[in-house]
């Protein structure tokens, strides 16, 4: 018995140790981006989700995962805040060097004016 108690003890031991751990901090982002697309309403909860995951990733060291930088970005810029999405869709291209092309074009189509882009309410 006490081998057979052994033997499933070193069995769960070996699977808990080919869990891949995890590369990127994701936190909230796919619920808050869901609850977003079904109710434009949350915006706010949505931006704060995106600059939670890069917040809490710069802290502890890890790479921002693919795309944040650039989501949150492109909200500044519907909020009319250029320089701010200039600087994220920058942070983007850095991280992401394969984003580089889309993120310079981005940039390149951004007004210097930061009211062009507001959504009328």
């Amino acid at each position: 018995m006490k081998k057979i108690i052994f033997a499933l003890f070193l069995l769960a031991l070996f699977l808990g140790g080919c869990v891949a751990p995890q590369k990127y901090n994701w936190g909230k982002y796919e619920a808050s981006m869901y609850s977003y697309y079904k109710n434009p309403t949350k915006l706010d909860e949505y931006a704060g989700s995106l600059d939670e995951i890069i917040k809490s990733s710069e802290s502890g060291n890890k790479k921002v995962p693919p795309g944040i930088y650039a989501e949150y970005g492109y909200l500044q810029l519907q909020a009319g805040r250029n320089q701010e999405a200039i600087k994220l869709f920058e942070l983007e291209e850095k991280n992401w060097p394969e984003s580089k092309v889309f993120m310079e074009r981005i940039i390149k189509t951004i007004p210097s004016s930061s009211t062009v882009l507001q959504e009328s309410k």
